[in-house]
């Protein structure tokens, strides 16, 4: 019986050395594809194709192009080393390329993510906006500058909208290279110039967007309103003031309104008074003021909107995560910014904060949540400060997200909301001093502590307009 124990004891320990010298064999890292995303039929492309084996083997490559081409494995490539193949769509389409990796073992990875390439004739990329002088006066000639790129790199051609006119259009110019064209404009008032390109084949981009250049009278320019400023009348509506000319009184004032997607202002109404309401249908954009002295008209210059701010998207951390947590609207800019809540300091400028109302930041819900709840937050990491009181609401019944934002009420307005897992999430905000904004919450990781958010936010207080 002892000599039994002996010998299963010396093959369990020969079992334990040879599985120790053995190293488990895992397949390649699913592999990493880069190349163009449109092109033209016939044209021969070229394509990446890379991954890592965690063994250090060489890899080999299958590839995938989408377009019923049968598909062999490569030649072995060192592990992260990247492999360049080559290949031809003769016929216009949308072709899905992917790849998977195997090692010299016969482990393979799974398919990489698919990459998407566009076979035809596409029309340019819309055009930046214009450059050029915002201000000028008649009959003198501006020079506004203009450029686009093809997606195929294809040379362009450029036509300038003028505010009152259409040009004509212009020379081939190379893909991304800047065209200029000079404009006399012979009647003061505000225009909004556009520009949009055209290839060889005439297919057209959309529009730019708009430059507004304020044209003067070259005799006097102290005729124009000035100091226009904006306020809401309701919640919907918008209060529009100014200050007479400094020299003589007009005719009349004529307003004027360029909503969000349009190329121009738009006569919205007249009056003799110094204020102006207007209801524009829930759409925002820009206000001008034009004082009307027979047939002369002389436009304000400043650029007055109604416009929200976007912010592009932060990742904003839970509570108690490792970076900023709070974020705030800078009420004269309207961007948002990340502050860190351990500080009393940032208590004025903190308009939310993502808690998921536990030590940690696990989850499993968050929540976005008013900045006066931190300091008894369960996870804790806030100081007792004079910290803003924001509410907020889900904002599932809109169509979407350029709708009017809810009217506000304290039952349909809470000191915090779920974001949910059934994401991208819309939900509107009221700040304490009047302000409506509208969070679109993009991501949530409970892994990580985080949460991507982008905002649009109204500087013109109590305005539920959200247009953009």
């Amino acid at each position: 019986m002892f000599r039994l124990l002996r010998l299963a004891a010396v093959a369990a320990m020969l079992v334990v050395f040879i599985g120790a010298g053995c190293e488990k064999n895992s397949a390649p890292d699913r592999p990493q594809v880069s190349g163009p995303g449109a092109a033209k039929p016939g044209a021969t492309l070229t394509y990446g194709f890379t991954s890592t084996d965690a063994n250090g083997d060489d890899v080999y490559y299958m590839v995938s192009w989408g377009d019923g081409t049968a598909a062999d494995w490569s030649s072995a490539r060192p592990s992260g080393e990247q492999l360049a193949l080559t290949h031809v769509y003769p016929d216009s389409g949308v072709y899905f390329i992917k790849a998977k990796a195997r090692d010299s073992d016969q482990a393979e990875s799974d398919w990489s993510d698919s990459v998407r390439v566009a076979i035809g004739y596409v029309a340019p990329n819309q055009p930046l906006r214009p450059s050029g002088p915002s201000a000028c006066t008649t009959k003198a000639s501006g020079v506004y500058s203009v450029k686009a790129v093809h997606p195929l790199d294809d040379s362009v051609s450029f036509q300038f909208y003028w505010g009152d006119q259409l040009g004509d259009w212009g020379p081939m110019v190379a893909s991304g290279r800047t065209y200029q064209a000079s404009h006399v404009f012979d009647t003061i008032g505000t225009y909004m110039i556009a520009a949009r390109a055209r290839d060889g084949r005439g297919l057209e981009s959309a529009w730019s967007d708009s430059l507004r250049v304020v044209v003067r009278s070259s005799g006097g320019t102290q005729h124009a309103p000035y100091n226009v400023t904006l306020a809401a009348a309701t919640d919907s509506t918008v209060r529009v003031e100014w200050l007479a000319p400094a020299d003589t009184t007009p005719d009349r004032y004529v307003i004027a309104f360029k909503a969000v997607g349009s190329i121009g202002f738009d006569s919205v109404g007249t009056t003799q008074t110094r204020l102006f309401v207007h209801d524009p249908a829930g759409q925002t954009g820009e206000y001008e003021v034009i004082a009307v002295f027979g047939e002369d008209r002389y436009a304000s210059a400043e650029n007055t909107s109604t416009t929200p701010v976007a912010t592009d998207p932060w990742v904003v951390s839970e509570l108690n995560g490792t970076s900023l947590a709070g974020y705030g609207w800078d009420r004269t800019s309207g961007e948002g910014s990340l502050h860190h809540m351990a500080s009393a300091d940032t208590a004025p400028v903190v308009d939310f904060y993502v808690t998921d109302f536990a030590p940690g930041y696990a989850g499993p819900d968050y929540w976005v949540a008013s900045p006066f709840l931190a300091p008894n937050d369960p996870g804790g990491g806030a100081p007792p400060a004079n910290w803003n009181i924001t509410e907020f609401t889900y904002l599932d019944s809109l169509a979407t997200e350029n709708d009017p934002l809810p009217r506000y009420s304290q039952s349909r307005y809470l000191d915090r909301r779920v974001i949910g897992w059934d994401l991208p999430r819309l939900i509107a905000g009221y700040t304490e001093d009047g302000h409506f904004a509208l969070l679109n919450v993009m991501a949530a990781d409970t892994v990580d502590g985080t949460v991507t958010v982008n905002t649009w936010f109204q500087t013109v207080p109590y305005l539920r307009l959200i247009q953009h």
